[in-house]
């Protein structure tokens, strides 16, 4: 099977992958993929190069993996519609994709609240190769459901001097417009738990509404996730970092999985450049 032909049968196999985002099995879809696939001299499509051309296009983010018997697959949507978005570069290489007209009193503050984390957490905590998105408004693409989808994602890779190599951090938040919906956000943040290394709850709270958020703080410690309180969104001097959030190790499929499928291709190619 030469570069060409690679090609070719990657197209034929994803053409039967439903484009409705629903699972089909390998089994399935391998038998379908032979009785498409016409070779000179009629030499069938053999198992093994089932298996490159599927393992081809789960590298590059166009399906994944599924459950089942014999293992599933299904189609990344492209999202149709989200808001547009721009890409503003800031300083030491972060990357910030930001939604415009934000209608929801929420999404309102995904904006301000990512770039605040970039120009302040990133400093605070010696982060220098960084790429930051909001990944909350990924419209129709199949990401897993609601609480697989943070509100922003954080994806660093950190060296440190007497620990060898490269380390990848993905390090997601939960945003809540207040403390009524903020008990949810601990148990959002703590599914994020399943692909970031650490998750954080941040509540917008007013100065002058007091913070009696005793509950959240107790739920917080127990779960190990952080909790971040702030009064403007745009401005990190109004951020206070209650608990700490507890470094995790997640599964790596986990972690590249939901890279490949709710990040930017763009924050993609950067990760790889930045882990080359």
């Amino acid at each position: 099977m030469d570069t060409t032909q690679k090609a070719q049968y990657q197209k034929q196999l994803l053409d039967l992958i439903p484009a409705t985002g629903d699972s089909i099995g390998n089994v399935s879809l391998r038998e379908k993929l032979k009785a498409k696939v016409s070779r000179s001299g009629g030499e069938p499509l053999t198992d093994s190069e089932y298996w490159v051309l599927r393992d081809a296009l789960i590298d590059e983010g166009r399906i994944v993996q599924g459950r089942g018997r014999g293992g599933s697959v299904h189609r990344v949507l492209v999202a149709t519609d989200e808001p547009p978005t721009t890409i503003a570069a800031i300083s030491q290489g972060t990357t910030i994709v930001v939604p415009e007209a934000p209608v929801q009193k929420e999404s309102a503050l995904y904006a301000p609240f990512l770039k605040a984390i970039a120009e302040g957490y990133v400093k605070e905590n010696r982060i220098k190769r960084v790429v930051c998105e909001i990944t909350a408004a990924q419209g129709r693409r199949a990401t897993g459901g609601k609480w697989t989808r943070p509100d922003l994602t954080v994806a660093a890779v950190r060296t440190y001097q007497f620990t060898p190599g490269k380390r990848l951090e993905v390090i997601t938040f939960e945003v809540k417009p207040n403390l009524d919906s903020a008990f949810e956000g601990v148990y959002e943040a703590l599914a994020h738990s399943a692909f970031a290394h650490r998750a954080f709850l941040a509540v917008n709270i007013q100065e002058d509404e007091g913070t009696d958020d005793i509950r959240i703080v107790q739920e917080c410690t127990r779960h190990g996730i952080g909790y971040i309180r702030f009064s403007e969104p745009g401005d990190y001097g109004t951020y206070e970092t209650v608990t700490t959030a507890q470094l995790r190790e997640p599964d790596p499929y986990d972690v590249d999985t939901f890279i490949r499928t709710q990040l930017s291709a763009e924050n993609q190619d950067q990760l790889r450049e930045f882990l080359a």
